[in-house]
């Protein structure tokens, strides 16, 4: 183990240095283009989330739910769902994404959900998104 120097952990400078610098060179700075992008996204995902978890609910088999919901709204990785549910990751990783058989994409909650809104008629979901397309592009 390395030995730490308490006199490198801060570097001190005069404050007319800072002072020079703009608040937009900032780390963290955001434009008002930004904070309209941001909400917009908030806004679009507040308004699809009850039809992703009635999705969820209805066309996901209840481990392919278990994961899911482990993984996307818990934020739980795959290793600490296989250790949860008793199951190893590569099998977690099956239900999430599914498996290649002979060349081709089978099972998997992921492509299940994809598949639903695809063919699925969701109105709140298209409207979510042309209004989320409209204010991007007002956002420019």
């Amino acid at each position: 183990m390395s030995n730490y120097n308490p006199a490198f952990w801060e570097i001190s400078t005069d404050l007319a240095v800072l002072d020079r610098i703009p608040a937009s060179a900032g780390l963290w700075y955001e434009t008002n283009q930004d904070r309209e992008r941001r909400y917009a996204l908030r806004d679009f995902f507040e308004t699809v989330q009850p039809v992703v978890h009635s999705l969820i609910d209805s066309k996901l088999t209840g481990r392919q739910r278990e994961v899911v919901k482990l993984y996307y709204i818990y934020g739980k990785t795959q290793e600490d769902i296989a250790a949860i549910l008793n199951l190893t990751q590569s099998t977690v990783s099956r239900h999430l994404f599914g498996t290649a058989r002979g060349g081709r994409k089978v099972g998997g909650a992921i492509p299940k959900l994809r598949k639903a809104i695809d063919e699925g008629n969701l109105p709140q979901v298209d409207s979510a998104l042309s209004v989320l397309q409209s204010r991007m592009a007002q956002a420019v």
